[in-house]
């Protein structure tokens, strides 16, 4: 499976064409912010206002918009991308939830392209409830930057296959290593031992990454959107040109800290 749509003739990727970028570090990592006013458009994105129930739009744009299927995902494009040749992978299956099938899916995707992969959920920046991950062709160096250490917990013990290792940071991000079927097995599994309402998860280099959520889900001042996969990859979104200019490593790394839990003895 590829990341690009096997008919690009009927539905092709919406260019990423960002008004401005600037650069920064993270967590001494480095992080590029992107100034995205179109994104201000995008439906249903997390806000104070938002409505508690919504219709019903995954069924329309499945009909309308997929470019691949099988028994287990649709292929549609991302209508207001963050990031290069983006599609969105669809849990065929009515459910709010990412499971291990689904997941095998969308890790193979992403090993087989080179890129990286984005999941949200609702309570962590996702404007739609049903399961869905994001793919793209690209990679960034945030994450590969960061110090990890390895992690044993007495909560889970995952196969041989696969290896966990904690983000060295002041907030918890654990990393799942292996091969994508045994992966996603393995991050299916810790989702059952999770006590946090949220998560957002970053496939990339053979490695998937968990960043439960804190109750916060806009950590403002420090970031005034909803904080999401993309941010956690490296890449923080912004639609406003003033909240884009004002941004600093000190602030994105609160944003961070405020966004997510704290970090577990390893």
């Amino acid at each position: 499976m590829n990341v690009e749509q096997p008919n690009p003739g009927k539905n092709e990727a919406v260019p990423f064409s960002p008004a401005e970028r600037r650069r920064l570090t993270v967590f001494g990592a480095p992080a590029e912010l992107v100034l995205v006013p179109e994104r201000a458009a995008r439906p249903g994105k997390p806000s104070a206002d938002r409505l508690l129930f919504c219709t019903d739009v995954v069924t329309r744009i499945l009909a309308e918009e997929t470019s691949w299927q099988d028994e287990s995902i649709a292929i549609t494009p991302n209508r207001y991308p963050f990031a290069a040749a983006q599609q969105i992978y669809w849990a065929r299956r009515r459910t709010r939830e990412h499971d291990a099938v689904f997941l095998a899916s969308v890790f193979a995707a992403v090993d087989g392209c080179g890129g990286a992969g984005m999941i949200n959920n609702i309570g962590a920046a996702a404007s739609i409830p049903h399961a869905h991950a994001h793919v793209t062709s690209e990679r960034l160096p945030f994450l590969g930057a960061l110090r990890t250490l390895p992690l044993t917990a007495d909560w889970f013990s995952p196969s041989t296959s696969v290896s966990l290792v904690a983000a060295d940071l002041p907030l918890c991000l654990i990393g799942v290593r292996g091969p994508a079927a045994a992966r996603a097995l393995a991050v299916a599994a810790l989702q059952m031992c999770r006590m946090t309402a949220a998560v957002n998860m970053v496939m990339q280099d053979g490695t998937t990454w968990l960043y439960p959520r804190s109750a916060i889900e806009t950590p403002a001042p420090h970031f005034p959107y909803a904080l999401g996969a993309a941010e956690v990859w490296g890449r923080w979104c912004y639609s406003d040109r003033a909240a884009f200019t004002a941004a600093t490593s000190a602030t994105l790394e609160r944003a961070l800290t405020t966004a997510g839990c704290a970090a577990l003895a390893v």
